[in-house]
């Protein structure tokens, strides 16, 4: 016979099974339906460089022949990473070159000179010559290229610097650089000359172009004294672009990148001063080069490839294809509209000559997203943008510090109320704040669509903060039955879990820009699980299995926990939903426990060697998957499966080596890792206190022990596995910890002990 509590409990497995389960189609038919747009190919490429720009800067400034390009282009935010989260001049060009991350030497990078001019009494070439071995031919060397080789291949990305002009030679086209930003206001010569960088092939040999002193004119007002000769760089842009054959001519606004280096010589007001006018005179620029472009046969880019120094700012991006194409870029990168980042311009160079990329390259060719909105409404879109990643890396430390300081003050006051016999009231309300604490994460991703930036950085955690406590109180409410049930616990775990599932699978809106989300100023991707909303997902499912097995009797039990696992690994490894490799490698084996468990089997390390095996066989899956798609729609999976592919396991090495460096630098200065000390203390206390506890808890809820290890395999493979390191275990700690501190509040306090040892009564 049903009885209502059973109908309940039925109603409320279903919706959780649908929510961890069945919410993806939604998803995957709302990015089915994003229109894409792929380019003809074009005869030549005019990259225009634009050091320092940002789409704010061009809010409100009258710049007639940039907008021109722009009007008809489609624009992203660029993030303008290279081995370092914010690249400079030479690493911004090199990653340029290479189509993956590059380091530089600074201080010498910028040394690309001609064949014959001159530099401490010998020729450029002959410097040269003497430092390769080989003797050049063409416009300019770059002379610190053996220690530029050397620099990159100490770093694990696989990088081939001089790729991109390679690439393009192979496929019998040219490329040429033009600018020079030299100067100095002391004694001495000063060569910042990176911007030939970008063209030189993989022996450090620029084929074309014009890099030379005769590009610059002396003026006393501009940085340094000195700016572009327009009508200089106009014909030699001439000769280069009248070239016989495809090719790509990149032209530097060399002003732009003199006044962004003269910017800590001056006072705020001058360099204002200064950088409008490098604007005009680079739009000026622009106005002379457009005539010899046909528009309808030519692309043109417009690329700011390095920032302001110490400016966390996206830069500028802009693609206008032969023939226009108003809209957003987005890339197999990011897989977001409007974000682009530094290592996709090589191969769109490519792409738009209709050239292949060379495996050795990390990006993936930008693509169009069709959008007519009028140029100003686009740029204000993407200024915004911008504001809502800066903002997240605001808010990011002040909700974790809420999150670990408050449970760590749950947890306190738990220890004290079981202790110390405290009331029944008062160990409701040590409860409430557990849930409190633990809703502050579905909603630090629920308050997303609020305007928080607005708010500042306190008033956006108030309303978290305001949100978390609602969303207790209403669990409370809604869990209705005696002091110490289960069910506020289990509605706020479920949403937690629910959040990241109908998220994810829907396209991750709520996560971009979110505290625990990623942000394009912060994260090196944009789409699916990150490695927080793993942490949280991981915990929230190990959790909610056990109380599935719980209620549902027998086998049935079994089956149904064993398919919120699963559908948890679903989530976290299709490529359109999750996309995470670590996770599912960290989960997969979490998952086996967690069978093994529930099922009474003793963890044998067979148990972790089927998981491991099952994890394997599960990222298999999810690779073939992704080799399905498109080339250029594949997540990070494919594309390092493509490269093992064709290179061997030395990506796959590079990939593991990465990490692990990151790994060891977030795991000693996040403050995430002190959730894992506070889980400890709160573990030995249930062990070892009068009950002892835990029998207790457990007594009551006998599948929680399934859950718990699962979690702690989860949390453990977790940290190790992925590049936030022990964020992931303090934040998994802290879930455990959290839901832990509502079950020992909702035990009985022992009876206190007399003086004469006994118990009173």
């Amino acid at each position: 016979m049903k009885t209502p509590t059973t109908g309940r409990r039925r109603a409320a497995l279903v919706l959780l099974l649908a929510a961890i389960g069945g919410s993806g189609l939604v998803g995957s038919g709302a990015r089915a339906g994003a229109e894409a747009a792929r380019a003809p190919s074009a005869r030549k490429v005019l990259v225009i460089s634009v050091p320092g720009v940002t789409w704010d800067d061009l809010r409100g400034r009258d710049l007639p022949a940039l907008r021109s390009v722009l009007a008809d282009a489609s624009l992203a935010g660029l993030a303008p990473r290279s081995t370092r989260p914010r690249s400079g001049p030479g690493d911004g060009y090199l990653t340029l070159s290479a189509g993956s991350r590059a380091a530089t030497v600074v201080g010498v990078d910028g040394q690309v000179l001609g064949l014959d001019e001159e530099a401490s009494g010998s020729g450029a070439g002959e410097i040269f010559q003497r430092r390769t071995g080989a003797a050049p031919e063409g416009e300019a060397v770059a002379l610190a290229w053996p220690g530029l080789v050397r620099a990159n291949a100490r770093q694990p990305y696989g990088t081939e610097i001089g790729a991109l002009a390679d690439a393009l030679a192979e496929g019998g086209a040219s490329i040429a650089a033009i600018g020079n930003a030299d100067g100095l206001d002391t004694v001495g010569e000063s060569y910042e000359r990176q911007v030939g960088l970008a063209a030189a092939d993989g022996r450090g040999v620029v084929a074309g172009g014009a890099l030379g002193p005769d590009l610059l004119v002396a003026d006393p007002t501009q940085p340094f004294g000195e700016r572009l000769n327009l009508d200089v760089v106009t014909a030699r842009f001439e000769r280069a672009w009248s070239a016989v054959g495809p090719g790509v001519v990149l032209v530097e606004g060399s002003d732009l990148a003199r006044a962004l280096r003269y910017r800590p010589l001056v006072d705020d007001a001058r360099y204002d001063e200064m950088w409008s006018d490098a604007l005009r005179a680079t739009d000026a620029l622009i106005g002379r080069l457009l005539p010899s472009v046909d528009l309808d046969r030519d692309a043109v880019v417009v690329v700011t490839p390095y920032p302001r120094a110490g400016d966390r700012d996206l830069t500028a991006v802009g693609v206008r294809p032969p023939g226009g194409a108003a809209g957003y870029l987005r890339s197999a990168s990011t897989q977001r509209a409007g974000f682009l980042t530094l290592v996709d311009l090589a191969p769109t160079f490519l792409d738009q000559l209709g050239l292949p990329r060379p495996e050795s390259m990390e990006g993936r060719p930008a693509v169009v997203e069709r959008d007519p909105a009028p140029l100003d409404d686009r740029i204000d879109h993407l200024v915004e943008l911008n504001r809502a990643s800066r903002f997240r890396e605001h808010l990011l430390a002040p909700t974790s510090l809420l999150a670990v300081v408050g449970g760590a003050a749950v947890v306190a006051a738990a220890i004290a109320a079981h202790a110390n016999g405290w009331s029944a009231r008062a160990r409701a309300a040590i409860g409430l704040a557990a849930r409190a604490v633990l809703a502050v994460l579905p909603a630090s991703y629920l308050v997303r669509p609020l305007p928080l930036e607005d708010l500042g950085g306190a008033g956006a955690l108030a309303v978290v903060a305001a949100v978390a406590l609602a969303v207790a109180v209403l669990a409370t409410v809604a869990g209705r039955g005696r002091f110490g049930s289960r069910r506020p616990l289990v509605v706020v775990l479920g949403l937690v879990a629910a959040v990241l599932v109908v998220d994810v699978t829907t396209g991750s809106h709520l996560s971009l820009s979110a505290a625990f989300g990623y942000s394009a100023t912060g994260n090196s991707r944009l789409y699916g699980i990150s490695n927080y909303s793993y942490a949280q997902l991981a915990a929230a499912a190990c959790l909610l299995a056990s109380w599935v097995a719980l209620i549902v009797p027998g086998r049935r039990g079994v089956a149904a926990s064993t398919a919120v696992m699963g559908a948890t690994i679903v989530v976290l490894g299709v490529p359109v939903w999750g996309a995470d490799v670590g996770g599912v490698l960290a989960f997969t084996p979490a998952a086996a426990t967690f069978w093994f468990s529930v099922r009474g089997a003793r963890i044998r390390a067979r148990t972790l060697l089927a998981g491991a095996v099952a994890a394997l066989v599960a990222i298999a899956a999810f690779g073939a998957l992704d080799l399905a798609r498109p080339a250029d729609d594949r997540g990070h999976l494919g594309r390092l499966l493509e490269r093992i592919g064709a290179e061997g396991l030395d990506p796959l090495a590079s990939v593991a080596h990465r990490k692990l460096i990151a790994n060891l630098e977030v795991s000693t200065a996040s403050i995430w890792v002190l959730a894992i000390p506070v889980a400890a203390l709160l573990w030995w206390f249930l062990r070892h206190h009068a009950g002892p506890p835990s029998a207790r808890i457990l007594a009551a809820f006998p599948t929680l022990r399934a859950g718990l290890h699962a979690l702690v395999v989860a949390a453990v493979l977790g940290s190790l596995l992925n590049d936030s390191g022990a964020i992931i275990g303090g934040l998994m700690a802290l879930v455990a910890s959290l839901a832990l501190a509502d079950r020992l509040v909702a035990l009985e306090p022992p009876a206190p002990v007399r003086a004469d040892g006994d118990a009173p009564g």
